[in-house]
């Protein structure tokens, strides 16, 4: 299928790499250069062509690791929704000794390398649909709106949804940047026309009823 996740277990992240005949796109970079360094390993280990980047969000766990991997990849495109550059393009000593502060106990490393770090922003902009041409197959990215974040964008590939953080198994969603009553429409929008397999921002591999059930979660917090 072409399709590998690797569930990384600081924050249970989930980065997707998706291949064709001629490149492939890798979902996300985790929270740092260490961890992104990680991941472009685990890249080469399964293939040598060229790879493109999407990060689903701007959350740090997410696209952190963005300048590792387009060194240790060789990485030019980046796509992403253009909340996502304006995000990153927005941090300062101050905003990353804070997460370094709030996340940092989890991993040692990634502490260190927080205050620090160099932030490579997105270039391309998915403001709608773009689809990408891989190489014997295609995927499909599409900014859902504002949902969990200003910048959702969600990857289609054949029968795989790779839904970043609109959608979380094992714990609760966070919501300290969402709007949810964008999140839940984009689910109930996507729902019903979602493949078998969904990849999650964090946690096991779920299916279309799960996402249901989480939209109807999220209704709940709405209404409490």
């Amino acid at each position: 299928m072409g399709v590998f996740v690797w569930r990384y277990p600081v924050l249970d992240v989930n980065c997707t790499l998706i291949t064709g005949t001629e490149r492939a796109v890798l979902v996300d970079t985790l929270s740092g250069p260490s961890q992104g360094r990680e991941l472009a390993a685990g890249v080469r280990k399964v293939t040598a062509l060229p790879v493109v980047v999407v990060n689903t969000h701007a959350h740090f766990d997410h696209c952190f690791g963005n300048a590792a991997v387009r060194d240790a990849l060789g990485v030019t495109d980046f796509y992403a929704h253009p909340s996502v550059a304006e995000r990153l393009g927005g941090h300062d000593a101050h905003s990353l000794a804070e997460i370094a502060a709030a996340y940092g106990h989890l991993d040692e490393v990634m502490a260190t390398e927080l205050p620090g770090i160099e932030l490579h922003a997105p270039g391309r902009d998915v403001t709608g649909e773009v689809r990408l041409g891989l190489g014997g197959r295609s995927v499909l990215l599409r900014h859902v709106g504002h949902a969990h974040s200003p910048g959702d964008v969600v990857v289609f590939a054949d029968d795989v949804a790779v839904m970043g953080d609109i959608v979380e198994e094992g714990a609760e969603p966070q919501t300290g940047d969402a709007d949810l009553d964008g999140w839940t429409r984009a689910l109930d929008a996507l729902a019903p026309r979602l493949p078998g397999i969904v990849v999650p921002g964090h946690g096991a591999l779920v299916d279309p009823e799960f996402v249901t059930a989480q939209s109807r979660r999220l209704t709940d917090r709405k209404e409490t």
